[in-house]
């Protein structure tokens, strides 16, 4: 892209851009870099640059930015190091290790980092065991100071105590160890004057004692420079042979820089990255004038006072409208809107993402072109029309497919007629060429013909008529007035001039701006009206998703029922089925009656029939809580339809056997120990958790929980949230009860030959007692408590089989291992019995 005048980046604001950017640049590469940047001249390069700050962008609002804590210019030190023989200080070594680790991920060059790590110590100087010779010469030098020390502390001590010497300490003078001597008792000090105090006074002499030491030193010393040097030199050649790469490097931190650099100011200006419009359009989805909003955001932090930028939506250049005309009042924002498109294009042609909503699109112009005239404060009319032709006969000559062309107060300068009429030539011969065009004016000859001609139209800056001050929102497809007379009237300018010059204006003059006030006074009105729909609209629609989300809730609840209906109607069906089963084997293994064993699988069967139209109707959703029977009541009344297979069987294999007159004993099922149907009365007081309830005055429940609206209740094996204002209190709180038969109850002494009888109600621990008993009279007792406790829903049972022998307990875990409903059990802690108890967890 070229633009043009020269000055035109700085016109349109690209200039604070460009120190918003350098502001966020970590290095002289950078800024080296962003001096030199230049827009782009390719579609690909811009969408490879915008791709990359995008990627960087997003990096960095995650908290993972590439890392840049080394960014050096070593190009003067990669010059210094070109030549065969030569050698970088240490500094340089170590800037050149920094570099190689933050790019280590892009190019790595291990081998370089690791010897230069190795030779370079904490404090930037080279480490003794760079070398061996190194080490060796830095030992001896050590030894010899330290022995030249000792002398030195020798000689100043006699000195000072013949009063030859001040108390100064030994120091350093043209690289010698020297002690301070009174300038009157030189002659008395064996040794060789180096220096003599400003003063006069003191004369600084190295004692002939300590000469050969520092001979010594010194030649130590200048082994340990060469040695140095020649470190210093491996290292650099090197560096040397990966010149290419380290210069790669180089580029590659200056990009890096610099990418960062327009990531973070992307950020800063909530920027996105443009569609790059391939039919040459523009499309700017409520974009923002980046110069404002950095403005604003300044004096934001510094006063506290909160303004926003008005964003623009603009199109141009899609319907073959290629010209846009924009009118309306005096400082109401036609040039930021004209310029904010400029600045927005040049931004985006320089690979930056631009402060607009998504899905915006920019075309790459290859030409920038524009006549802004904001010399006018500083030139008199005359030099201002000349500048305004001179810019415009460039344009002319430039312009073509691919331009943006930008003219400021169009007509002005000159005569209006005349002004207005050289305008409208020059937007007619830049449509014609193709460019794309924005011109601001007040000229109303411009507003005609952006109406009459077919590639161009108008558009305007909105206009409060009640409070008389601009909205700075544009507003496509209409002319908008210059409102003066309004602006003068709210200035209290005197009512007879303002007669007067509508008077001199005209009545066609006035007929059309009373024309253009009155469209736009009815376009506002209009656009109240719409948002007051769109608000009710909004409204509306939230009204619909509050309902559509209490339908939710409720399919979601019906579901819940349904399936918690169904899983309890499975439930009740195994354990009919298992309940069944055993008694049908108890009826066929004591060889009972052919007719009644007959008379028991009939009315098996209508069970089963009638159990499988109960877990039809929970697969419809409703809860099978009207079988006929409970597992245990159609098992007893087996057992009365086979009075002979009871008292055939043998004692030994059934708990409770026929006594000593022969009269069988009947089991009791545990339905037969339940209270007879109440009558569910109301009871007075609040539901709270515990309660008896009655469900829409039909089912019988239990709270489990309960708040202000709404209550958790225990629907047989269904756990379900209903409106408390659906629930009748019946009862408070009572015990769940499971009876197993044929047990010993807990409160038993016996030593386990107590037959017949039943064990009392299974409290919260639904415990079953076998301690005493044999195998097959414990079987028939765990099986009917297991089938029991699952039609019931159970969670836990405990089993108290105690120690013994432990043929009891691995019998009672053998049967456990193998019942599907039995989700796992477990030996009781110690202090709950140990190995005597077992604790079962249901499935």
């Amino acid at each position: 892209m070229t633009t043009y005048p020269p000055a035109l980046e700085e016109k349109l604001g690209f200039d604070v851009i460009r120190a918003e950017l350098r502001k966020r640049l970590r290095s002289d590469l950078g800024k080296d870099r962003l001096r030199k940047m230049r827009p782009a001249d390719s579609a690909e390069w811009l969408r490879s640059e915008l791709a990359r700050v995008e990627e960087y962008a997003r990096a960095e609002r995650f908290d993972a930015p590439v890392p840049l804590a080394h960014v050096f210019d070593l190009r003067t030190a990669l010059r210094h190091a070109a030549p065969e023989g030569a050698f970088l200080d240490p500094a340089d070594l170590k800037a050149a290790r920094l570099v190689l680790i933050t790019l280590r991920q892009i190019t790595p060059l291990k081998a370089i980092e690791e010897h230069v790590e190795s030779i370079l110590g904490e404090d930037g100087g080279l480490r003794d065991s760079a070398s061996a010779e190194l080490g060796r010469i830095r030992r001896e030098i050590e030894e010899r100071q330290a022995r030249l020390r000792k002398k030195l502390q020798q000689a100043l001590r006699e000195a000072t105590q013949r009063g030859w010497a001040t108390e100064e300490q030994p120091t350093l003078r043209g690289g010698r160890h020297v002690i301070p001597v009174r300038a009157e008792a030189k002659r008395k000090v064996d040794g060789f004057v180096h220096d003599v105090s400003s003063s006069g006074q003191t004369v600084y002499i190295e004692p002939a004692a300590c000469l050969e030491l520092g001979n010594e030193v010194r030649e130590l010393e200048s082994d340990e420079r060469r040695e140095v040097e020649r470190i210093l030199r491996e290292a650099t050649a090197r560096l040397r042979n990966e010149m290419d790469a380290m210069r790669a490097n180089v580029r590659t931190l200056a990009q890096l820089d610099l990418l960062q650099a327009k990531a973070r100011l992307a950020i800063r200006l909530d920027a996105t990255t443009p569609d790059i419009s391939e039919d040459g359009a523009i499309d700017l989805k409520e974009a923002r004038n980046p110069v404002l909003q950095l403005h604003f955001a300044q004096n934001e932090d510094e006063t506290g006072e909160e303004r926003e930028v008005v964003p623009l939506s603009l199109q141009l250049g899609a319907d073959g409208k290629r010209t846009l005309v924009i009118t309306g009042p005096n400082a109401g924002g036609k040039t930021v809107a004209m310029k904010t498109v400029g600045l927005l294009a040049l931004m985006f042609a320089y690979g930056l993402p631009v402060p607009a909503k998504e899905h915006s699109r920019l075309p790459l112009f290859s030409k920038l072109i524009a006549d802004i005239g904001d010399e006018q404060s500083i030139e008199d009319d005359l030099s201002t029309f000349s500048s305004h032709v001179s810019n415009l006969r460039h344009m002319l000559g430039e312009a073509g497919g691919g331009t943006l062309a930008l003219i400021d107060e169009a007509g002005t300068g000159t005569d209006p007629a005349q002004g207005g009429a050289l305008a409208q030539a020059v937007l007619e011969k830049l449509t014609a060429r193709g460019a794309l065009a924005m011109a601001t004016t007040h000229h109303g000859t411009l507003k005609a013909y952006a109406h009459d001609a077919e590639a161009v139209q108008n558009g305007s800056m909105e206009f409060d008529q009640e409070s008389l001050e601009p909205t700075y929102r544009f507003r496509a497809g209409v002319p908008g007035s210059s409102y003066a007379f309004e602006i003068a009237e709210r200035m209290d300018l005197s009512g007879e001039v303002l007669a007067r010059a509508r008077e001199l204006a005209g009545e066609g003059k006035a007929d059309l701006e009373t024309l253009i006030t009155d469209f736009e006074q009815r376009r506002q009105d209009l656009q109240r009206r719409l948002d007051e729909a769109d608000e009710a609209a909004r409204e509306a629609e939230k009204e619909r998703d509050r309902y559509a989300g209490k339908a939710r809730k409720m399919e979601k609840e019906e579901e819940e029922i349904r399936r918690q209906a169904l899983e309890q109607a499975e439930r009740i069906v195994q354990g009919a089925n298992a309940r069944i089963e055993r008694v049908i084997r108890e009826i066929k293994e004591a060889e009972a009656e052919q007719d009644a064993t007959r008379a028991a699988r009939e009315r098996f069967e209508d069970y089963r029939e009638e159990i499988s139209e109960a877990l039809e109707q929970a697969e419809q959703g409703d809860a099978p809580d009207d079988l006929p029977d409970t597992p245990d009541e159609a098992a007893s009344d087996a057992e009365n339809e086979t009075p002979n297979a009871r008292r055939q069987a043998p004692s030994e294999s059934t708990p409770g056997a026929p006594t000593g007159d022969g009269a069988p004993e009947r089991h009791q099922s545990p339905t037969e120990n339940r209270t007879s149907p109440i009558e569910h009365r109301p009871s007075p007081g609040p539901i709270e958790a515990g309660d008896q309830v009655l469900v829409d005055g039909e089912r019988e429940a239990e709270v489990d929980d309960v708040d202000d609206e709404e209550a958790v209740v225990l629907l047989g094996a269904m756990r379900m949230r209903v409106e408390k204002d659906r629930l009748a209190r019946v009862g408070g709180p009572r015990e769940q009860q499971v009876t197993v038969r044929g047990g010993r109850s807990s409160s038993d002494s016996g030593n386990g030959d107590a037959g017949g009888g039943e064990l009392p109600a299974l409290q919260a621990g639904h415990r079953i007692d076998l301690r005493g008993r044999r195998v097959r009279e414990a079987r028939p007792l765990l099986e009917e408590l297991i089938d029991e406790a699952s039609v019931a829903g159970l969670e836990r049972v405990e089993i108290l089989h105690g120690k013994g022998t432990g043929a009891l307990r691995a019998f009672v875990h053998e049967y456990l291992a193998e019942r599907p409903d039995v989700a796992s059990f477990e030996n009781a802690a110690w202090d709950e019995g140990g190995t005597g108890v077992t604790h079962v967890a249901l499935a």
